[in-house]
């Protein structure tokens, strides 16, 4: 009973969707039967004619492309920006930039440097006459997942405070730049580290020399060494390179090399290294992997081997770096390829400061 009134219900389903079907009309086509409205649509009196028409904002200011005018190059923007030529000294664990700037220029310089590292917020901790000390900085941009992950682990990351000592001198300012981490182990505990000087890594030299940079461009036209031929300049990819006399050419740039403490490795072309030719890592030379040893004092084991097939890793005092001379419209320059180092710009200062001595 129960199956024929379940096929009953189906072909009374299916009746009616087949006439629900057969009843609907294909309008598909309709809109080619379709006839414009001629009607004039009456307006009240004093009413704004409607005018349909396209409407292109600030069609005034287009160039008029039917005139003909004198064709202009374009202007190149600027790729290279001078800067200052300052003392860098280092002192202990610090590293010391002499500017012209008098103490009030150089300490908004001090606080639009912090500010620029921490971003949002108050980026100062301790302000004295004699120094200013940056909150810790590296993990407020850490985002809720984040915060949550370390909340439940209890692996908290290091921060890192800067110390940035001023002080008055004859020239004008001398400012001081340091740092030192801040570690918060699982039970929250926090610990303090030595002050270090910004070349322990080269990640911290590469916030020095954004400090240095930022002195520099505020102290350009202030120091005396500002009209010397050679004198660094800086990318606008943030490289240094430096500015030569008009008359240099590639073997004035060799012989600036040799005279230097870099090594001219090639002159076709031109190449640079820190080390000798005997030194420098070459793709096919052999790599050892090696175990630490179990003993104090003793060597390390060695366990294969291998072969560079690349030079991805290798340190950037055993690369070849090549040099370039770039004719610019601010004048004729010196051009290291650091690219593929971890920190182009770092590396790319100490060749600059190298060949400037």
């Amino acid at each position: 009973m129960a199956i024929h009134l379940v096929n009953k219900w189906a072909f009374l389903s299916a009746v009616s969707l087949s006439v629900t079907a057969c009843s609907i009309v294909d309008k598909s086509d309709d809109y080619q039967l379709s006839q414009s409205n001629d009607k004039v649509l009456i307006v009240p009196e004093g009413s704004v004619t409607a005018k349909d028409s396209l409407v292109i904002p600030h069609e005034d200011e287009i160039s008029n492309i039917s005139q003909k005018a004198e064709f202009s190059t374009p202007v190149i923007p600027e790729s290279y920006q001078p800067l200052a030529d300052l003392t860098v000294s280092w002192e202990d664990n610090l590293m010391w930039i002499e500017t012209p700037l008098d103490v009030e220029t150089s300490r908004i310089v001090v606080k639009n440097f912090l500010a620029s590292l921490y971003g949002e917020g108050n980026p100062i901790d301790i302000t004295s006459d004699s120094e200013i000390v940056s909150v810790p900085m590296g993990a407020q941009d850490q985002g809720a997942l984040l915060s949550l992950y370390y909340n439940i682990t209890r692996l908290y990351p290091d921060q890192t405070v800067y110390r940035l000592p001023i002080e008055s001198n004859a020239v004008g300012t001398k400012v001081g730049f340091q740092h030192r981490s801040i570690s918060k182990d699982q039970n929250k505990v926090v610990s303090y580290g030595d002050w270090l000087s910004p070349n322990n890594t080269d990640e911290n030299y590469a916030i020095a020399l954004q400090l240095l940079s930022a002195f520099s461009r505020e102290s350009l036209g202030k120091s005396s060494d500002d009209t010397e031929n050679e004198q660094i300049w800086m990318s606008n990819n943030g490289r240094y390179v430096l500015k030569l006399n008009g008359n240099a050419n590639e073997s004035d740039v060799a012989s600036l090399v040799e005279d230097s403490d870099l090594y001219l490795i090639s002159r076709n072309p031109l190449e640079l290294a820190f080390v000798t030719e005997g030194e420098i890592t070459k793709v096919g030379d052999i790599k050892p992997l090696t175990l630490p040893s179990t003993t104090e004092g003793g060597e390390d084991i060695v366990l294969l081997n291998l072969r560079y097939r690349n030079l991805n890793g290798v340190s950037w005092q055993k690369r070849v770096y090549p040099v370039d001379l770039v004719q610019r419209s601010e004048g004729l320059f010196v051009e290291i390829d650091t690219s593929a180092t971890e920190q182009p710009d770092v590396v790319s200062y100490r060749i600059m400061s190298a060949l400037k001595k």
